[in-house]
């Protein structure tokens, strides 16, 4: 019967191993996540799940257990010896909300969040810090929110990939 399964590779190998994979014929899933680098500002995609991926296959009759000298790959995820089946609904779950994930991001961060909104920083010199949304400054992905600072809010204008509600 076939089913997912997940594979653990070695770290930054999931690319690799996604090819080989399909180059034999297999059904293979890497969640991927788009990526904003900090210093070129283009965007970039990168496992959701890293050193993780998921292969479609038969563990009846042991094709799960004969990718196990695949080059990249670490081990098959397992109880004991058994490979252990992921449920076609948690691989669903995964596609949908990745897919809801990537349209709210194609929105610019001006349309994303709502003038008061509490948001999180997670990059640059403030990240981990709570702030407010004002605005959206300019077409493109800068934001001006309000951080406390010394007791005082204060205005600071950042990257809009930088922030999350």
């Amino acid at each position: 019967m076939l089913a997912w399964y997940a594979l653990y590779t070695k770290p930054h190998k999931e690319e690799q191993l996604r090819s080989l994979l399909e180059e034999q014929g297999r059904e293979v899933y890497l969640p991927m996540i788009p990526v904003q680098r900090p210093r070129t500002g283009r965007r970039k995609k990168k496992p959701f799940f890293p050193c993780y991926l998921f292969v479609r296959g038969d563990q009846s009759n042991g094709d799960i257990t004969n990718l196990r000298w695949t080059p990249g790959l670490r081990r098959i995820v397992a109880y004991g010896e058994t490979p252990v089946a992921v449920p076609d609904e948690m691989i669903e779950l995964v596609r949908a909300r990745l897919a809801e994930r990537e349209a709210v991001m194609k929105q610019p961060p001006g349309l994303r969040f709502k003038a008061g909104q509490r948001v999180k920083i997670t990059e640059g010199p403030l990240s981990s810090m709570e702030a407010i949304f004002e605005r959206g400054v300019s077409a493109g992905e800068r934001v001006r929110v309000f951080v406390e600072v010394l007791g005082r809010m204060t205005a600071c204008e950042l990257d809009g990939t930088w922030i999350e509600a």
